[in-house]
C-alpha cells in the first residue's frame, strides 16, 4: 500500500482507481458502466487487506462527483468507516496516535460529505491527445546545482494518450562533463528510502513518469546526449505509478544528502542495464 498521508486520496490505490474511473467517464461512458469496468478490472484490490478500503473510497468519491453514488457503494463505505476497520488497519501498520486522530476526522468528514447529494456535478473533460517529449532509449543530461551533470534514461514513451508520459530512470551520474552513452551503459540507478505507510520506508529505485504538459514550464534543460536500446516494455498502468514535475528530478538529487540525513541511506544497488 503506497500511502503518504491521512487524506482519503493520499494513496497510490486511490489515485489509480480514481484516474481509471474518469479516464473511462471522459470517453462518454455512463457511471454504471464505468463502475462495472473498474470493478471487473481490479478484482484483486477488492480482496487486498491493505488496499480494499482505498479502492471503495475512490469509487464512492468518483460516483458522488458525477452525481450518481450507488447506494450499495455508500453502504460499503459507511460500514468501513463506522466499524472502525480502516482505523484498525492503520493501527496495525503502526500509525501513531496523531495519525489515527487525523484519519478518523478525515473518514467521518468524507462519509458525511458523500451522504448528501453533490450539487455541483463534475463535467466530462474534453480529451486532448498528447505525444511524449522524448523517445524510448534517449539518454538525457541536465545540470546539477554543483555544476556537474546528471543523467536519466527514457525507459518508455507513451504515444497517443492524454498525458504523453515518459518513464524515466534517474541514474547516479554526477560528473563534471556531459555523460556519454558509454557512461549510461555502466550507470547505476539512483535509489532512495521512500515513505510508504506513514513512518515506514522501503528502498526503491528512482524511477518516475513525467508529463508532457509540464515540460515547457520546467526550468531544467534536458539535453539528449545519445541513444541506447531499451528492450523491455513498460506502461503507466502497471509499472511505477508515481509521477512528478521535471524540475523535481534535479531538485531531489541536489537535496539527496539532506534527505538521507533525515531518513537514512538506501542499501539497494541496481544497475541501469537491469531495467533495459
Amino acid at each position: 500500500m503506497g500511502t503518504w498521508g491521512t487524506g482519503i486520496s493520499s494513496s497510490d490505490t486511490f489515485g489509480d482507481i480514481y484516474s481509471e474511473f474518469f479516464e473511462l467517464y471522459n470517453k462518454g461512458r455512463e457511471v454504471k458502466e464505468v463502475t462495472k469496468l473498474v470493478i471487473d478490472n481490479n478484482k484483486e484490490l477488492q480482496s487486498d487487506y491493505e488496499d480494499k478500503h482505498s479502492f471503495w473510497f475512490a469509487i464512492a468519491k468518483a460516483q458522488w462527483e458525477c452525481g450518481a453514488l450507488d447506494n450499495d457503494v455508500l453502504e460499503k463505505v459507511s460500514s468501513i468507516v463506522k466499524s472502525g476497520q480502516d482505523l484498525k488497519l492503520w493501527e496495525e501498520l503502526n500509525g501513531n496516535a496523531n495519525d489515527l486522530k487525523k484519519r478518523k476526522k478525515v473518514l467521518d468528514d468524507f462519509l458525511e460529505k458523500i451522504s448528501s447529494p453533490n450539487e455541483k456535478i463534475k463535467k466530462r473533460k474534453k480529451i486532448i491527445i498528447r505525444q511524449p517529449i522524448f523517445k524510448k532509449g534517449d539518454c538525457l543530461t541536465f545540470q546539477l546545482q554543483n555544476g556537474n551533470y546528471g543523467g536519466v534514461l527514457v525507459l518508455e514513451a507513451e504515444h497517443g494518450t492524454e498525458l504523453g508520459l515518459n518513464m524515466l530512470a534517474v541514474t547516479t551520474l554526477n560528473q563534471p562533463g556531459k555523460p556519454t552513452t558509454s557512461d549510461f551503459e555502466k550507470a547505476d540507478i539512483q535509489t532512495q528510502r521512500q515513505e510508504g505507510f506513514p513512518g515506514k520506508y522501503k528502498d526503491r529505485e528512482y524511477i518516475t513518469w513525467c508529463y508532457v504538459k509540464f515540460f515547457k514550464k520546467a526550468k531544467t534543460k534536458f539535453e539528449i546526449v545519445g541513444q541506447i536500446k531499451v528492450a523491455k516494455n513498460y506502461n503507466s498502468k502497471e509499472h511505477f505509478h508515481s509521477a512528478e514535475l521535471w524540475d523535481t528530478i534535479p531538485a531531489t538529487l541536489d537535496n539527496l544528502e539532506q534527505y538521507e540525513q533525515r531518513h537514512g541511506k538506501s542499501g539497494l544497488k541496481v544497475k541501469l542495464k537491469e531495467w533495459r
